[in-house]
């Protein structure tokens, strides 16, 4: 679907949204919700749904694509640039998730924003219970210092379901972390002489509690939150959130 809106300022508006969905029809809250999960950047992306029917042996393809960009020409141009991609593959008791995102905005040479992630995630019986869930994940946000950051886990994840409605899911395990920092959001009088990228290496415990639940036959909502901690230091977490 092409959007295109000409404002009187010469705002160019130019959206596309590809949906690529197991059911034929998705209401318009749907692809207003791809927009505002777009700039998410939780610490790890959780991007799977309850699903409680049989296991089948046919493999089953699930995916979302959301593409946005927005040009507003003035005295120099403003581009932001949005895109988001959901990949899901069933095939009986195995569940592959592929997620990717990135977004910039740039006004003519100077970039103001640059940031996204890929995420893989591989959840072993994924119906039971109690499952091991594997997963890894590339992210960066140039503008504000983080050159990359890299991480890859195990998680032991527990599943409760409501008829059906609702479910809570409980994960926890461990997780090697890799990031690479530079100065680039640092106040410059805070810049130390002859400034060196900091890297760090960690192994984390890594949690995550989830609810979520149908709105209707065709919408639901998820909350979750994570919390991601050094052995040493339990208690000085990267807390964050995503709805």
């Amino acid at each position: 679907m092409f959007v295109t809106k000409v404002k009187a300022n010469r705002r160019i508006l130019l959206i596309l949204f590809i949906r690529i969905m197991h059911l034929k029809k998705r209401p318009l809250i749907f692809l207003l919700c791809s927009l505002f999960a777009l700039p998410s950047m939780a610490q790890i992306i959780n991007i799977d749904k309850t699903d409680t029917s049989d296991y089948i042996k046919k493999a089953v393809w699930n995916g979302n694509i959301a593409l946005g960009l927005e040009v507003d020409k003035q005295k120099t141009t403003l581009a932001d640039a949005s895109n988001f991609v959901d990949i899901s593959l069933q095939k009986y008791k195995e569940l592959f998730v592929f997620s990717a995102s990135n977004r910039f905005t740039y006004a003519g040479a100077q970039d103001f924003l640059n940031t996204g992630y890929v995420h893989l995630r591989w959840r072993h019986d994924y119906k039971e219970t109690f499952h091991p869930e594997t997963f890894a994940q590339y992210q960066w946000d140039a503008d504000r210092g983080m050159i990359h950051r890299f991480l890859a886990g195990e998680n032991l994840r527990y599943n409760y379901w409501h008829r059906h409605n609702w479910q809570i899911a409980l994960a926890t395990g461990i997780m090697y972390e890799n990031e690479l920092w530079d100065y680039r959001a640092v106040d410059s009088n805070k810049i130390p002489p002859n400034p060196v990228n900091q890297q760090s290496s960690k192994l984390k415990s890594n949690s995550y509690l989830k609810w979520e639940g149908k709105l209707s036959a065709v919408s639901n909502i998820a909350v979750i939150i994570f919390y991601q901690a050094p052995f040493n230091d339990f208690f000085a977490p990267r807390v964050s959130t995503s709805i």
